[in-house]
């Protein structure tokens, strides 16, 4: 089975052996779940045993998609081949430890391009807020502190003495769930002078 997006992706994909009869055209773009076409190749049409030619590693839905649809065809059985990764279209019918010794090549590459790339990020990052934070916007960086209400003492005593509601606590001070809770929690425990 087969997948492609072009004329130029076919010819290259027959010169791998794939055929017009068991081609699947999609014009794929978003995430793999959301194919149909290709999880109905996956799911349904494809065997174990059986050979996947795609053009690209974008048809397997980019580096970290494609790094666990390969992991899960070596593990069904199925071998992959990519045109754009000649090495994985030589022909090892004789021998397929071969095919699996490539394929599992090309899952430890794409493991060490993401942990690479994230990494890269992560030291991006890192330095941009080093740089920042010399600076008078770091003053500004992040979210606003909330500002507690006028009223929040008085509504936090009667709280506290069963008074009234957690919903109605919430109502009077105009605080959301999540930042009535978390500053119920600091007032409790003398986290908050107020």
């Amino acid at each position: 089975m087969s997948t492609y997006r072009t004329a130029t992706h076919r010819k290259k994909l027959k010169a791998v052996g794939a055929t017009d009869d068991n081609t699947i055209i999609e014009r794929f773009h978003g995430k793999i779940p959301e194919r149909e076409e290709y999880q109905h190749l996956k799911n349904h049409l494809l065997k174990s045993g059986d050979t996947l030619v795609v053009y690209d590693l974008e048809a397997l839905g980019g580096k970290r998609s494609a790094k666990s649809e390969l992991e899960y065809y070596r593990a069904h059985n199925i071998r992959v081949k990519i045109v754009d990764i000649p090495t994985t279209t030589i022909d090892s019918r004789g021998n397929p430890e071969i095919s699996n010794m490539i394929l599992d090549t090309v899952i430890s590459t794409l493991d060490y391009t993401i942990s690479q790339e994230i990494e890269r990020t992560q030291k991006r990052q890192k330095q941009g807020v080093d740089r920042i934070r010399d600076k008078p916007a770091w003053q500004n960086y992040g979210r606003p502190q909330v500002q507690l209400p006028a009223n929040y003492s008085e509504v936090m005593q009667r709280w506290t003495r069963g008074e009234i509601t957690a919903a109605a606590a919430m109502g009077l001070t105009g605080l959301s769930r999540t930042t009535f809770y978390r500053l119920a929690h600091q007032y409790k425990n003398g986290g908050i002078g107020v």
